[in-house]
């Protein structure tokens, strides 16, 4: 079954949808400008964008549906609109050469929606879903958030999203078994940031041979981290211009983070470039999924790390500095909640140091409040700082300076074996 832009409505669109999926036949979206409202995607749907074809959000924003599953972000906001949207569907392939743009910037801070702007593609309790070679475009909101799916591929997809404000690329958030390879990401926010809202794990989750961009974090384990985080590998990655760090694992809502390997990344002027913190914040997401203890961080190996880490350039943020961090490879746990077993091995990156002065006092514990690495001010150390940690291990690492610092090398607080 082939479609064309002449006359098409969210209602037409959606009927030929649903007969496709019904009839098991392939939909194709010939080339052209659709402009739509959220369409429902149906179990056994194939639906193949051929390339010069463009899924437009629509600017009306009484077109995205309400009849989805809702929940509330870790900035208090009710999100979960979207505009191509799917609850417990399975066998969905999305391929092509085709763009999905949300026109995100339609939906800027002016706007009287701007706190429940849509998402671009959101998936929730799917099985067996592939996407192959599309392009998603400027998202009001993230980009693709898997929640709760299953045996998910996302291959050579590219994202390009600067419009607005939380444009993550990817979310896998309490998702098993996916994998993400091959995507180019350019993004205002998260690039790959994996989540769990809800106290499920995510598990059995590959990430390889992606290349990121982003004014925030390339590579994220947290935020929203309920449930629990097991079996991650994460490979064969170049990240470049990247202002949040390169590499962040910070599960703070109770959920723990376990056997997770990051390897083979190159930084190009990145911040951090590794961040790795506890915390016990205990954020709930959706009710009766919550943790009363905080987490764990263990067995985690990050290994063949290269490239060059730079200084952050950030804001202020009510009244605070926002994002204004020096580089260097932090691991942190708290006093209750310690890390085990974590290993960094074989890296060689210049840092940026340049500090005339060593800082003053203790590094701040964070408690209850969310670990961001600008909050934990000048560092004692210009390459390693490590703290409340049961079993930590650097082997062959070789860290340089482009500028004169004062500070050591590595300083460790409160470490065992």
């Amino acid at each position: 079954m082939n479609i064309t832009p002449e006359n098409m409505t969210t209602k037409r669109f959606q009927e030929a949808v649903d007969s496709a999926a019904k009839s098991g036949t392939e939909l194709t979206v010939e080339p052209g400008a659709y402009v739509l409202g959220t369409i429902f995607l149906r179990d056994n749907l194939k639906l193949n964008l051929k390339r010069g074809a463009y899924l437009f959000g629509t600017a009306d924003f009484s077109e995205y549906s309400s009849d989805v599953d809702l929940f509330t972000d870790a900035v208090d906001n009710l999100r979960g609109k979207s505009l191509i949207y799917a609850e417990n569907v399975t066998n969905v392939k999305i391929y092509g050469g085709g763009v999905i743009s949300g026109r995100g910037g339609i939906f800027n801070q002016e706007h009287p929606n701007h706190l429940e702007r849509p998402f671009l593609v959101r998936l929730i309790g799917c099985k067996n879903i592939a996407l192959d070679g599309i392009e998603l475009r400027d998202s009001a909101a993230w980009n693709l958030h898997l929640m709760d799916c299953e045996d998910v591929t996302v291959t050579n997809v590219t994202i390009k999203s600067r419009v607005n404000e939380n444009n993550d690329a990817i979310d896998i958030d309490a998702c098993r078994r996916c994998v993400i390879s091959g995507c180019s990401l350019d993004t205002g926010d998260d690039a790959i940031c994996l989540k769990a809202t809800v106290d499920r794990p995510c598990r059995d989750i590959t990430v390889k041979n992606c290349v990121i961009t982003t004014n925030w974090a390339a590579i994220k384990i947290g935020t929203e981290s309920v449930g629990d985080f097991e079996n991650i590998t994460i490979s064969d990655c170049f990240v470049y211009d990247c202002n949040g760090c390169g590499i962040k694992i910070v599960p703070v809502d109770g959920g723990n983070a376990k056997n997770v390997t990051i390897q083979n990344i190159t930084f190009l002027n990145t911040t951090g470039p590794i961040f790795i913190a506890n915390g016990e914040r205990l954020r709930v997401y959706h009710e009766g999924h919550e943790r009363k203890e905080p987490g764990v961080i263990e067995n985690l190996l990050i290994s063949d790390i290269h490239g060059d880490a730079v200084n952050a350039i950030g804001t202020t943020y009510k009244g605070e500095a926002w994002g204004n961090a020096k580089s260097c490879i932090v691991v942190s746990g708290t006093e209750t909640a310690r890390l085990k077993n974590i290993v960094i091995r074989n890296v060689d990156m210049q840092m940026a140091g340049g500090e005339a002065m060593a800082p003053v006092g203790k590094v701040p514990e964070m408690g209850v409040r969310y670990p961001e690495f600008h909050n934990f001010g000048v560092l004692p150390a210009w390459g390693i700082y490590v703290r409340h940690a049961d079993g930590f291990r650097a082997e062959n690492v070789n860290l340089t300076l482009k500028s004169k610092d004062v500070r050591p090398m590595c300083v460790t607080e409160d470490i065992k074996e």
